[in-house]
């Protein structure tokens, strides 16, 4: 004999994922939209005058009329300067950093020297290239997924006019070998 549980019962299909009968995108695709104009309007409204907020840093002026652009920023701080005090020369100043969009990635030493153990062949800057590195990653990263444009090589350096030119040649020559070859110096316009 035959009960009712012996009986096989058709399965109930389950919705697959994915659009909707009803014609809706995913939440997935929304998220990608949004995601895509907010990087878009980042890019695009960016603040392009660059504000120096390190008291420790005095920038050299000059009366150029150039606007500045948007670019990666290597800001040498701290510098020293010698003071009269009771009659010595004394150097008074801050820790001097290398900093890269406001993240400290080398620290100067007393002497304002960059210290040895931080440098490949005597004048490349080994922590400052890496995270140069990782910025153009970033910068081609954002290039593809606004389709315009790609890692340009631009870099705004700014520093104390007190700043050692051996300094700035050791910064200079690590962000040209980090691909950043297009350099610009922030300055404090004077009227003419």
């Amino acid at each position: 004999m035959v009960t009712e549980s012996d009986i096989p019962r058709p399965r109930r299909r389950r919705k697959r994922a994915g659009p909707s009968s009803d014609g809706m995108p995913s939440l997935t695709s929304l998220m990608d939209i949004v995601t895509i104009i907010l990087i878009y309007f980042v890019k695009t409204f960016a603040v392009s005058p660059i504000a120096v907020q390190d008291p420790s840093v005095q920038l050299p002026s000059s009366t150029s009329m150039e606007n500045t652009e948007d670019a990666t920023v290597v800001m040498i701080t701290g510098a020293k300067r010698r003071e009269n005090i009771n009659g010595h020369q004394v150097m008074v100043g801050e820790v001097p950093n290398i900093v890269i969009d406001d993240r400290v990635v080398a620290q100067l030493d007393a002497e304002y020297r960059v210290p040895a153990d931080l440098k490949q062949h005597g004048i490349i800057i080994v922590p400052l290239k890496k995270e140069l590195l990782e910025v153009r990653q970033k910068e081609n990263q954002t290039a593809e997924l606004v389709e315009e444009g790609g890692f340009s090589g631009k870099i705004v350096i700014i520093a104390d006019r007190d700043t050692p030119y051996r300094v700035l040649n050791e910064v200079l020559v690590t962000c040209g070998s980090a691909g950043f070859s297009d350099f610009k110096f922030v300055i404090v316009k004077e009227k003419a």
